[in-house]
């Protein structure tokens, strides 16, 4: 039984995309990086973050500093940001079900908050790293806080980044398909579960019962 469902935040709670997108492209047409188009965006989709990067340009080494640089950004955005289909509905019914959550996310805590407040919902659990490929180490950290162990949660996120940082913490993870990866990026990562819909997780947590 899961004691914790532990959400990713851009991608698979709030549907950022279109900010993402607007803020890189600013930054590329500073930078001299090659733009996200509506022509590029689905292959884009399909591929790992070296291969992204090597399309558009950016050095792979410069990527967290262009990262931090968004998040940074990111926060005028937030009062535009809204929960992707059917996940204000989902929280709302793991709170009444007695199910905690928390949110673990390579965005800024700060904007995270923000954000829930916003939404009138309160969320006491936010783990956040500057760093891309640090959630294996967030995820361990959060186990140890909440004195779990790693079969004791599971993890939702929308990208194969989150599915590599699961299985090193020994973590079962859900990929939402409505997300920034598509199924031709996570394919080969092979997630636990794969969820559709966010009605989804609730039949999944009543399984584990």
């Amino acid at each position: 039984m899961y004691k914790y469902i532990v959400f990713d935040f851009d991608g698979t709670l709030v549907d950022s995309r279109g900010i993402f997108l607007m803020l890189y492209n600013e930054l590329a047409t500073k930078h001299g990086y090659t733009q996200m188009t509506s022509e590029n965006l689905e292959q884009l989709r399909g591929l790992s973050i070296s291969e992204r990067c090597k399309i558009l340009k950016v050095p792979l080494y410069k990527l967290p500093f262009l990262a931090a640089e968004i998040i940074k950004k990111y926060k005028a955005s937030i009062p535009a940001l809204q929960f992707n289909v059917g996940i204000k509905e989902m929280l709302e019914s793991m709170a009444a079900g007695g199910m905690p959550y928390a949110v673990l996310s390579s965005n800024s805590k700060s904007n995270i908050q923000e954000f829930f407040a916003l939404q009138g919902i309160a969320v006491t659990d936010i783990y956040t790293s500057g760093k891309i490929f640090g959630k294996d180490t967030m995820l361990k950290k959060f186990l140890k806080d909440k004195s779990l162990t790693a079969s004791e949660i599971l993890y939702l996120g929308d990208e194969a980044r989150d599915i590599i940082a699961c299985k090193k913490a020994g973590v079962k993870i859900a990929w939402v398909i409505w997300g920034y990866d598509s199924y031709a990026a996570i394919q080969s990562h092979s997630p636990d579960y794969i969820i559709n819909h966010p009605s989804e997780l609730l039949n999944l947590i009543l399984r584990q019962e």
